[in-house]
Order: structure tokens, then C-alpha cells, then sequence
């Protein structure tokens, strides 16, 4: 009596085991990391986005146009409304930024849009849209 009953535990700690080993059908690959976005400049060359870290402060990078067209475009946008628009959603594979998303208020009157300097010449701050985008949070 014993015997089976060490069999039994034995093979019901083995079959938990590998239920939890398995990868589900729905589990996403990517992680993500999202932020509120404080302000979005258009440009005609691209954007330039203003997001608050997990720490409060201010952070901003750049986006060429180019990241937002063609199939294997590193950028997305989504507009919408709502309570927790604007923000933005980096997707990250095997550690690497993959892509990212920004959700935002499609009226260019809301007060998350701002203007950018027209007689100031933004392109060395634009970069190349063959790289991918280097946040800092």
C-alpha cells in the first residue's frame, strides 16, 4: 500500500511538472514596457516624443517618419481617447527593442501636442531610419 501510494505522488509531482514546463499558445515572446507621454512635436522629417519615466523625470527621443511606414516599420501609431491617452509602449525580443507603439489623441489641439521651433533646423537630431530607437528611461 505504500508502494502505490509513493507511485501516485511521485507521478502526480511529475505531471504537475511538466504543465508548468510547457509554453502556453498565448504567451507573447515580447515584453513591454509603457510610458505616459507628456508631449508629441511633429516635424516634417519625423517626431519628437517627451515620455515620464518610472522615475519621474523627462525623457524624449526622436522618430524619422520613415520607422511608421512599410511593413517592417519600428513604429506605430493608434489614436484613440481616453483617460490614460497619451502613452507609449516599447515591445522588447530577447532583450532588444523589437518596436514600439504610441497611443495618442488624434485633435492637435489637445494639450499633449506641442509645437516645435519653425526656424530652427532639427535634422542632426533626427536619426538615421535605418537604426532602431535608443530610449533612455
Amino acid at each position: 500500500m505504500k508502494r502505490i501510494t509513493l507511485f501516485v505522488i511521485v507521478l502526480l509531482l511529475l505531471s504537475t511538472g511538466v504543465l508548468f514546463a510547457q509554453k502556453f499558445k498565448n504567451e507573447s515572446e515580447f515584453y513591454p514596457k509603457t510610458f505616459q507621454i507628456h508631449k508629441v512635436f511633429p516635424h516634417s522629417k519625423g517626431y519628437k516624443i517627451e515620455f515620464i519615466t518610472q522615475s519621474h523625470e523627462l525623457s524624449s527621443f526622436w522618430a524619422p517618419i520613415q520607422w511608421f511606414d512599410g511593413p517592417d516599420n519600428v513604429g506605430e501609431i493608434a489614436y484613440g481617447i481616453g483617460k490614460a491617452y497619451p502613452y507609449i509602449t516599447f515591445f522588447y525580443l530577447n532583450g532588444e527593442l523589437d518596436h514600439f507603439r504610441m497611443y495618442l489623441i488624434e485633435s492637435p489641439l489637445h494639450p499633449s501636442w506641442g509645437n516645435l521651433d519653425p526656424t530652427q533646423d532639427y535634422s542632426a537630431e533626427i536619426p538615421s531610419p535605418d537604426t532602431k530607437p535608443e530610449p533612455s528611461f
